[in-house]
């Protein structure tokens, strides 16, 4: 939590009362940290990757905590270097982290918020319910999960 952070931060009093430095470490430790064991951590360079839905490293860490980029393949020289930051087809967390939506992503989320518990029902998770990029096609799945919704408003004996 950046609160409790900003508190045990040895920061002088000039900087805690200033909210644009503030900000800026903020956003800095947010966009530049990678998630290492469930805690987020920067890793000088590592950060420096660019996302991708295929990526072409990996990112790895020793019982000491020093950072590793290994090639997947051999990478030809120019060629970019990606890892990823995260789902590509759910664009929340990268849009609110990053800042950018994913293009390359053949579909995105349908975050039926209202609907979890009935997904659930249907032993569906939200990577089920899709909206395709490349058609503007709806998974199934969708379908399944509002047609089941309409049913239970309408009949609470199911």
């Amino acid at each position: 939590n950046f609160q409790k952070a900003v508190r045990n931060a040895p920061f002088n009093e000039d900087v805690l009362k200033n909210v644009t430095v503030l900000k800026w470490a903020y956003n800095v430790a947010l966009t530049r940290s990678i998630d290492y064991n469930g805690e987020r951590i920067i890793a000088p360079m590592a950060d420096m990757f660019n996302h991708g839905a295929e990526t072409e490293v990996e990112i790895s860490y020793d019982e000491n905590g020093d950072c590793y980029a290994i090639a997947q393949y051999d990478i030809p020289a120019g060629s970019p270097l990606r890892i990823s930051y995260g789902d590509p087809t759910d664009p929340t967390p990268l849009f609110a982290r990053y800042g950018f939506l994913d293009e390359s992503s053949p579909g995105t989320f349908c975050k039926l918020m209202h609907m979890k518990k009935e997904m659930e029902a249907l032993g569906y998770t939200y990577s089920n319910l899709l909206f395709y990029r490349g058609d503007g096609g709806i998974s199934p799945e969708v379908y399944d999960l509002v047609l089941y919704y309409c049913l239970l408003k309408n009949d609470e004996g199911l």
